[in-house]
């Protein structure tokens, strides 16, 4: 259990890295307590979105007949991690774009569908490989952990909005942190789905 919680608290770290620089542009923009609670509702509402997306997708491919096939879905983060690392996306500006061009909207969902398109495909990619290799019970307790990470996460974001050195470190190694947890996400999923061993098997017998 507690080698479960631990892999859960890393793995959301991995997807949070970018949110909290998502987060401290919005809370560096709207100041007041109901913009702040806004911001609050709108981080969970994107972000069950995405889980429920995850687990859906996670449950339909437990229904793959063999456990060797779903190592392959390691390739997906495996991708991502490497896309971190050579890709020269500049989140940030895109995000403070998106914010300005939805000013006057209501902020809960501007915050929500900036969760959902800044962190989308990232988190889908990382979450359906592991949702995949959990039994129900052990996603359960993944989504009570995620659900304290995600607070943790907001409350962070906002402590931090002011601090101008924890901007300075995530734009310099943010990429490459996410990187080193996303590649080593997508081997791990291969080596416990026996995927590796299978293949070689394949090819040598």
């Amino acid at each position: 259990m507690i080698e479960l919680i631990l892999t859960d608290i890393v793995i959301y770290t991995s997807t949070a890295i970018d949110l909290v620089v998502i987060l401290m542009l919005l809370f560096s923009k709207y100041r007041s307590d109901k913009h702040r609670r806004q911001i609050y509702i709108g981080q969970f509402l994107g972000s069950y979105t995405l889980i429920a997306i995850s687990v859906f997708f996670a449950f339909v491919l437990h229904y793959v007949p063999a456990k060797w096939m779903l190592g392959f879905l390691g390739i997906i983060p495996i991708i991502f991690g490497l896309k971190y690392i050579f890709g020269d996306e500049d989140e940030a500006s895109e995000v403070s774009q998106k914010i300005e061009d939805r000013q006057d909207k209501n902020l809960i969902t501007t915050v929500a569908l900036i969760t959902v398109a800044s962190c989308g495909a990232d988190n889908i990619g990382l979450f359906v490989p592991y949702f995949v290799s959990l039994t129900m019970s052990q996603i359960i307790v993944t989504i009570v952990v995620f659900t304290i990470c995600i607070y943790l996460l907001v409350w962070i974001g906002d402590k931090s909005s002011q601090v101008s050195f924890v901007k300075t470190f995530l734009a310099k190694f943010g990429d490459w942190i996410m990187a080193i947890i996303y590649i080593g996400l997508g081997i791990m999923i291969i080596l416990q789905s026996g995927t590796i061993n299978y293949l070689v098997k394949l090819i040598f017998h």
